[in-house]
């Protein structure tokens, strides 16, 4: 069997449903080794596949974290206002006589 044409694809899961694909075709001329000219083409492939990878992968981490963020951000702001929705008045102390318990008194059988 003689070979003339060589395939090779890579596809990249970015997360989130997302993914990168790089394909290449190769054709082999008269006196190539297809194993050698295999080699290479796979090696090309998985550099190119791998460009910019990193960056895209950081970005979308950056991106859910954001969202994270963003919704931390307003489940505090209703907890902000669920406690300032109640201000108590400051005329309406318990102990307005200014009178305190005599605490030098020790209870009855003690």
């Amino acid at each position: 069997m003689k070979i003339k044409t060589i395939t090779c694809k890579r596809v990249l899961n970015l997360r989130n449903y997302e993914s990168r694909h790089v394909e290449m075709f190769a054709e082999i001329l008269e006196g190539e080794d297809p194993d050698i000219e295999a080699s290479r083409l796979i090696e090309k492939v998985e550099r190119k596949a791998m460009e910019h990878v990193e960056l895209e992968i950081e970005a979308t981490d950056l991106k859910e974290e954001i969202a994270d963020l963003k919704n931390e951000l307003a489940r505090l702001e209703k907890q902000k206002a669920a406690l300032t929705e109640k201000e108590t008045d400051p005329d309406d102390i318990p102990f307005k006589s200014g009178e305190a318990p005599d605490s030098s008194v020790s209870p009855d059988n003690f």
